[in-house]
């Protein structure tokens, strides 16, 4: 049998790669560089990479060269991708005399990388915003000195034939359409850092000088008969219900997840059209307005037939990229941040001892070599993750929407009747029968608090209604109205620990447990009766957050809350 062939690489990556992110404070910020690393090792976990940042607050073209063997060098690079200038133009007014010495710092480091045997990656310095500082609008910082500097980072990239990306170029247009846009969105926090929107336009523009290849895969649904196509790589099943088509899509790769704090400026740069992409195209709809529904979070309502033929990208939309919808993509994201922190401790404050001087008199190479084996024993790690890691997107297609008050297949609950807090011990029972309150639907009294629960916030969302407490629990109720007999999964998490009953019968109760909220930790089977199903929980608190959140996962046919 043949082998399959290899799938598409970035141009300019190779596999076993060793890469060092070199630059100053904006890179020392984790962030760009970070959004491009979790991107890679998602997308290309058979490149087995790995990295290293070498960021530097305040650096300069002139402080790279200076360190290259110590922060950069020791690494064992293959590839660097180099990043300076904000510093370089010492926020004044152009002279041939910064021009001429980076252009002389940054010609430097490219002959002593290469030279090394090592790939070298350009970029040029990103965007200053002149709107929010008034010397850097006096000085014209943005517009001339950036400018020049980064026509000489391309010029040398023309020159020793290097790839670079002009962001500068691409932040600038960025800025300016978003303000044309009226969108309020800021690229940079104080006029020279970027926010975590303008990092991820940074990580957009790494990714295309690193040639990678757009990542888009297309799921036409036939409505009428059922029936699915898909693009190479993708395996995707249909099932039809009574009132619904759903698809279960398994992706080759895993998602990527783009964090809330940088989604904002999507609309101004191709990110997601580029590189997360799965559109999802609809024909054969009988229904003027139809609703679609991704990962249980996302619920589009209104879909045309032009809208839904044209397509849809389903990673795009909001409520997808949410840490209980993406849990393995967060997972990665959240690993990838840790094992970044991990080696500026290590390397900054324990190989160096004086993390804010560059010209530190003090070195420990044991204590650097410490840190560059520990940061790729997590990279290995976090390989295992993604490895494991679920690649599944389901999709709910049906005629018409879902009416107020209905919960489908990963829904979580949002209505409940709270009574709290109680004093501990937690299996003290304050409902006079816990089993025989959930056996019919109660009766509240005075107690109880009817309360919408925040899903953006669920870690802390009994905080939120009942204070910060300690070493007490609370109950919430609910009834679902459910139009079949069905057998389903009941999902459920909590901080600290939870018991669980459902129409009189104890489905779990691990009470005494302090932990951290994690969604869908406690799985149980579950059936619902047809008619009234009253679903009772009892959440302990230790200490800290305090939370919880329930949903249903395998039903046939949708619920209704009746609170």
């Amino acid at each position: 049998m043949r082998k399959p062939p290899p799938p598409h690489h970035p141009i300019h990556l190779r596999p076993n790669d060793r890469i060092v992110f070199l630059g100053d404070s904006i890179t020392e910020q984790q962030l760009y560089t970070n959004y491009t690393e979790a991107y890679l090792v998602s997308r290309y976990p058979e490149l087995n990479l790995t990295f290293f940042n070498a960021g530097w607050g305040g650096d300069t073209a002139a402080g790279g060269v200076k360190r290259l063997e110590r922060d950069v060098l020791f690494c064992k690079p293959t590839l660097v991708t180099i990043c300076f200038g904000m510093n370089d133009g010492l926020y004044r007014k152009l002279t041939d005399t910064i021009r001429t010495e980076f252009a002389a710092s940054m010609r430097e480091m490219v002959f002593r990388l290469r030279s090394a045997g090592v790939r070298v990656v350009l970029l040029t310095p990103g965007f200053a915003d002149e709107n929010v500082d008034n010397n850097l609008r006096a000085v014209k910082y943005n517009r001339v000195t950036l400018r020049a500097l980064a026509d000489e980072v391309l010029e040398l990239a023309k020159r020793e034939s290097i790839p670079a990306f002009d962001l500068h170029a691409l932040m600038t247009d960025v800025d300016r359409r978003a303000r044309m846009a009226k969108s309020g969105i800021k690229l940079t926090a104080e006029g020279i850092h970027p926010t975590p929107g303008g990092h991820l336009v940074m990580a957009f523009g790494l990714l295309q000088a690193l040639g990678v290849a757009p990542h888009s895969h297309e799921v036409e649904l036939d409505y009428r008969t059922a029936t699915v196509t898909a693009s190479k790589g993708i395996v995707a099943k249909v099932v039809r219900n009574e009132r619904d088509v759903r698809i279960s899509v398994r992706m080759p790769t895993l998602p990527f997840f783009v964090e809330e704090a940088a989604r904002a400026v999507l609309p101004f740069v191709p990110f997601e059209e580029m590189y997360n992409n799965l559109r999802v195209r609809v024909t054969g709809s009988t229904s003027k307005a139809c609703s679609l529904r991704t990962m249980g979070l996302a619920h589009l309502t209104g879909l045309t037939k032009k809208r839904l033929a044209a397509g849809i990208n389903v990673l795009s939309l909001s409520g997808v990229a949410t840490p209980v919808s993406m849990p393995d993509s967060t997972k990665v994201f959240n690993r990838t941040n840790e094992k970044t922190q991990v080696y500026y401790k290590l390397w900054r404050v324990i190989a160096l001892d004086t993390p804010s001087s560059i010209d530190a008199p003090y070195y420990d190479r044991a204590g650097h070599a410490l840190a560059v084996r520990t940061s790729e024993h997590i990279d290995r790690v976090r390989a295992k993750v993604i490895a494991a890691a679920a690649r599944d997107v389901n999709i709910i297609l049906a005629d018409g929407s879902l009416q107020p008050g209905e919960l489908d297949n990963g829904d979580f609950i949002t209505s409940w009747s709270l009574a709290g807090p109680f004093p501990n011990p937690v299996d003290a029972d304050h409902l006079g029968g816990e089993a025989a309150f959930s056996a019919s639907p109660p009766k509240l009294d005075k107690r109880w608090l009817r309360r919408s629960i925040d899903t953006s916030n669920l870690t802390d969302c009994l905080t939120g209604i009942f204070g910060v407490r300690e070493f007490c629990t609370c109950y919430a109720v609910t009834t679902l109205e459910s139009p079949i007999d069905q057998s389903c999964e009941l999902l459920v998490g909590s901080d600290d620990g939870v018991a669980v009953w459902l129409n009189g019968e104890l489905l779990e109760s691990r009470l005494q447990v302090p932990r951290g909220l994690t969604p869908d930790s406690d799985r149980m089977p579950a059936r619902l009766r047809k008619g009234n199903n009253v679903l009772l929980l009892k959440i302990s608190q230790y200490n800290g957050g305090w939370g919880f959140c329930a949903r249903f996962g395998g039903l046939l046919r949708s619920v209704k809350i009746q609170n």
